[in-house]
């Protein structure tokens, strides 16, 4: 009888270890992904837009800090969603 129960203990103790796709963790995913995609954008198009700037001596600064360091924020939120 004991055997059994210890038996069950262990099977049960597997399955909760392997079984660790939840739908909570899946939602997180794709919304971490979804940050890490938009991150990437902002931050190259940081980075062209003050390129542009640059070249017609425009003030780059919004570009420069606002875009690609938001950009930059977003893409590092997403990968610790991610990665969990």
């Amino acid at each position: 009888m004991e055997t059994q129960l210890n038996d069950f203990k262990a099977d049960e103790t597997h399955t909760t270890v392997t079984n660790t796709e939840t739908p909570e963790l899946a939602k997180r995913r794709r919304i971490g992904i979804f940050m890490v995609a938009v991150g990437a954008f902002l931050c190259i198009f940081g980075f062209l837009i003050t390129l542009f700037l640059l070249q017609h001596e425009a003030n780059f600064n919004f570009a420069l800090y606002g875009a690609t360091g938001f950009g930059g924020t977003l893409l590092l939120g997403g990968m610790v969603a991610v990665l969990g």
